[in-house]
């Protein structure tokens, strides 16, 4: 991308407010809360799994989470920086699918890709009902289901802000500013619910 693309692309977020507040509360949540999770465990990367072994079951008990993991679920498997086209990990797949199938999260209909995803991410065969077990063989587990959802978050947080996924394409535009609404939204919770959910 040269400059003359980047002031376009920074422009088009500067101009759709509600966007541009949207990856500016992302942003700042998940600063605070990673800054949160690395000094108390002390444990660099890995400090994330401490924090979801902490805060699972206060987590996963609520009905906004569950809504957020839900929504989550319902859509389109985040993408990976490292991959080309965007197209999701193994480790994101396997995340999504078992918010989809294993966690109860659905009482009538379960969403399919076909319908959902792009071609490019239907044809890397990474999403199935079987992916879903790789990630937890046990059926509606806390921490299993918590982790799922935070990885799904990290993913969209490295995405965006390790300044990879710059892009001017209005369908993978419209698409991030959903991605970027939703877990905006979690973070916030996670964030306003800290001290209730860490004893």
């Amino acid at each position: 991308m040269d400059s003359y693309l980047l002031q376009h692309l920074v422009a088009k977020i500067k101009s759709d407010k509600d966007y541009l507040n949207n990856r500016r509360v992302l942003h700042e949540n998940y600063e605070w809360l990673e800054g949160f999770w690395r000094y108390r465990y002390n444990k660099g990367n890995s400090s994330i799994d401490n924090f979801i072994t902490d805060t699972c079951h206060y987590y996963w008990a609520t009905d906004e989470i569950k809504q957020l993991a839900r929504e989550f679920a319902s859509i389109e498997c985040v993408g990976s920086n490292c991959e080309p086209d965007y197209t999701q990990n193994h480790e994101i797949a396997k995340a999504t699918m078992y918010l989809r199938y294993y966690c109860n999260l659905f009482t009538d209909h379960i969403p399919v890709c076909n319908g959902l995803c792009r071609h490019h991410k239907i044809a890397t065969a990474k999403c199935s009902q079987a992916q879903g077990q790789l990630w937890c063989r046990l059926n509606n587990d806390n921490k299993a289901a918590f982790k799922a959802l935070m990885y799904i978050i990290r993913q969209i947080r490295n995405n965006l802000f390790h300044g990879h996924k710059m892009t001017l394409e209005q369908n993978q535009f419209n698409r991030d500013k959903i991605l970027v609404a939703l877990a905006a939204r979690t973070t916030s919770f996670l964030f306003e619910s800290l001290e209730h959910a860490v004893v």
